[in-house]
Parts: structure tokens; sequence; C-alpha cells
């Protein structure tokens, strides 16, 4: 399922991921993350960005007992 649409059904926003990204050794700035997001970035930090986005989001819906598609 696409990243913001998870977001949305967890009443997140992409600032909320910048310090669980920092917390898992990820360091990228809100612009960085929307181009990870929205499939424009390039870089191998975005990849790895992605990465811990899906964790992230897949352990606030676990904790939320929210189902998604993969």
């Amino acid at each position: 399922m696409d990243i913001k649409i998870r977001l949305i059904q967890l009443g997140m926003k992409q600032v909320d991921l910048i310090e669980p990204l920092r917390e898992r050794g990820v360091t990228i700035s809100r612009s960085e993350m929307n181009l990870a997001i929205n499939g424009r970035g390039t870089q191998p930090q975005h990849t790895r960005a992605l990465e811990a986005i899906n964790e992230i989001l897949a352990e606030k819906e676990a904790s939320l007992n929210v189902e998604h598609d993969k």
C-alpha cells in the first residue's frame, strides 16, 4: 500500500517520520524524504529511508492492529 495512504490511516504526517528515522540511523531532510516517498529519489539514502519508513509504519500498524497490503 502507498506510504501516503498508510500515513493518513495512522493519522501521521511525513514530518512525524523524521525522528523515528533518526533513531534508526537515517538522517534525511523533509525535502529528501518527500522525494523518496514520491518515488523521485534516486540516491541510496532514499532507498534506505523507504525501507526504514516501511518498517516504522509496519510497527505502528501492528501496535494499532491496522491491516495493510504489502
